[in-house]
């Protein structure tokens, strides 16, 4: 045991000072009592009630002292979460159907399912604190934008000023997306928890879908847990072409055959990723999903031993001297009526 104020451990000589003088007052107390009355104090009680007493005091000071132990605490430790997070890039993600919330307006010039991908890994981001996260985006091939950082910062930077005007690509494949965000994750020194998150409208260009959830498979075998975020409503829409400076749509996309091209969400390709490695899957739309998703991942992660860290740490044991103190003084004062 330590103490904040040992200084004040000096005022414990004042103890024997109290029952010195208490035992000389009950003895000349006594005297006068059976030369009145013939009477004699019970000398159990008045011992009991000095005890308390005597108790209370010593208690209050070592109180005033601030005793503290210290112990073994255990940390959640955030710092071991690396997250991994992939924004499908393919010509769908351009269509318009999707409700932005109020406060982002101003921050993205157009509507679409891209920018609106976009805006959800800002809201994630803002709700991270010390785990290391990287950025990829895909469509039928995945590229590495932001290795694992935690220069959060600069992500931001990153997600807010990209041209998504040119970043757009016909197809999109899932199953690269997945590895690569899986070989992301591996290179990563760290060995806590591996998070992927990919946001996408689920459309995949593979008409066999075997290879993606295998791909999906191999990441769970590695210990990767996949979230997904689905973006986009279930009616098919038209993907707008905008003009250069994007102020309108100039046409839009046509499909080979010469007819419009169409693009809806696929969840059921989301759900089943999500499923087979242990995630979830989220509308981008839902109420609080960024909060959601990231209480998901915090509450996987807890239960991991590499996420938890053993420190040293002082327990104040003030209060507890003091309350043990009051209880020694009100029970000694019940007594003194005896």
């Amino acid at each position: 045991m330590a103490f904040e104020n040992i200084h004040y451990l000096w005022l414990l000589f004042l103890a024997p000072v109290l029952c010195l003088v208490s035992i000389y007052s009950h003895r000349k107390s006594s005297r006068w009592l059976f030369s009145f009355s013939r009477e004699k104090k019970r000398l159990g009680v008045y011992l009991l009630n000095l005890f308390l007493l005597a108790s209370a005091l010593i208690l209050v000071i070592i109180s005033l002292a601030g005793p503290k132990i210290q112990f073994h605490k255990t940390y959640f430790n955030r710092g071991g979460i690396v997250v991994t997070i992939g924004i499908d890039v393919s010509k769908s993600m351009l269509a318009e159907d999707v409700a932005f919330p109020p406060e982002s307006e101003g921050l993205f010039s157009v509507s679409h399912r891209l920018n609106r991908a976009r805006y959800f890994a800002l809201e994630l981001l803002s709700l991270l604190h010390g785990e290391r996260v990287g950025l990829f985006m895909f469509a039928n091939q995945a590229i590495e934008i932001v290795p694992l950082t935690r220069d959060y910062g600069y992500y931001r930077y990153v997600l807010t000023h990209i041209n998504d005007a040119t970043i757009s690509v016909p197809g999109s494949n899932l199953g690269e997306a997945i590895m690569a965000g899986t070989t992301m994750l591996n290179a990563s020194r760290e060995k806590g928890a591996k998070i992927m998150i990919l946001l996408s409208d689920g459309e995949d260009i593979s008409l066999d879908k075997s290879p993606l959830y295998e791909s999906a498979q191999q990441a769970a075998e590695q210990k990767v847990r996949i979230y997904t975020v689905g973006i986009g409503t279930s009616q098919q829409v038209l993907i707008p072409i905008r003009s250069a400076d994007e102020s309108f749509i100039a046409g839009y996309y046509l499909d080979e055959d010469g007819s419009y091209l169409k693009s809806s969400l696929v969840p059921d390709t989301l759900k089943q990723i999500a499923a087979t490695t242990g995630g979830r899957y989220y509308r981008v739309n839902e109420e609080r999903a960024p909060e959601q998703l990231l209480d998901a991942i915090l509450q996987e992660a807890k239960d991991l031993e590499e996420t938890k860290s053993v420190e040293l740490a002082w327990l104040d044991l003030s209060a507890f001297f003091l309350g043990a103190g009051l209880v020694c003084f009100a029970t000694g004062g019940l007594f003194s009526r005896c």
